[in-house]
């Protein structure tokens, strides 16, 4: 498989506080990558870090190109962490995902159109005219990922984004999310600190306390020693068993 992306000897924080210290990763083209770890462990740093959003020492090269080079002619999609960004806020869902489409010199007709392609394939085209902020969280969430795959990146950048979502919702997320990433081609790197379910849809896994915990390439199932590192030794597993949302029908699917 291509490699996409490298990371390498990134350290990066805030007001002279280290959060990740020398993290070097490489991860392959098309792939559901996941960062594993505590919160205050450094996940958001580098999502961050990825996204442009703060400056680091070390180089994040994408596709060959330094990662600064690469976004001044490609988009990335990214999602922050849920909270109340959306309170009061004045746009419809389909004026949110129009956002994502400002690099391209297109009428506003096509805008729209284009916009209204990317809820449907999320579940939320019926939702298209309502306020996002009078939508659910996981409503929410479809429509942000719709915004995200507007600005038809190759590369998704995910911040914890189940966060408050019971089981069968994240199972459901998970499922659109696969189905998006095979039909755009996409690469999602995606933070969780959800041990159990997230590595049953992680096609790898890379874990990080402030500095990257070694473990075997590709990994999809952390065994004890690594959880160890990552949340200290007091720590029981509980095996998830979750519904299956495969034969559940488009208009529950928008509700999630």
């Amino acid at each position: 498989m291509k490699q996409f992306l490298e990371i390498k000897s990134v350290t990066a924080g805030y007001d002279g506080h280290v959060a990740i210290s020398n993290i070097s990763i490489k991860l392959e083209l098309g792939k559901f990558h996941v960062i594993m770890g505590p919160n205050g462990g450094g996940k958001t740093t580098l999502i961050r870090a990825i996204a442009g959003l703060i400056s680091y020492d070390g180089k994040i090269i994408v596709e060959n190109v330094d990662i600064k080079k690469y976004r001044k002619k490609n988009s990335i999609g990214y999602l922050a962490q849920r909270g109340a960004q959306f309170y009061d806020f004045p746009l419809s869902a389909l004026e949110v995902v129009e956002m994502g489409r400002y690099r391209f010199k297109e009428t506003n007709h096509a805008k729209k159109e284009k916009s209204f392609e990317f809820l449907k394939e999320v579940r939320m085209a019926s939702h298209a005219g309502v306020p996002i902020a009078n939508l659910s969280g996981g409503q929410q969430q479809r429509v942000l990922i719709a915004r995200a795959l507007a600005t038809e990146s190759k590369l998704m950048l995910m911040d914890e984004p189940l966060t408050g979502m019971d089981p069968r919702t994240q199972s459901e997320f998970y499922e659109m999310l696969e189905h998006l990433k095979r039909e755009h081609s996409l690469t999602v790197i995606i933070s969780s600190h959800d041990v159990g379910f997230t590595t049953a849809y992680a096609e790898n896994v890379f874990c990080i306390n402030k500095c990257l915990v070694p473990h075997s390439e590709a990994v999809k199932l952390l065994e004890e020693p690594e959880i160890t590192k990552l949340y200290g030794p007091n720590i029981c597993l509980t095996k998830h068993y979750h519904t299956s949302s495969e034969e559940e029908d488009e208009s529950e699917g928008e509700d999630a």
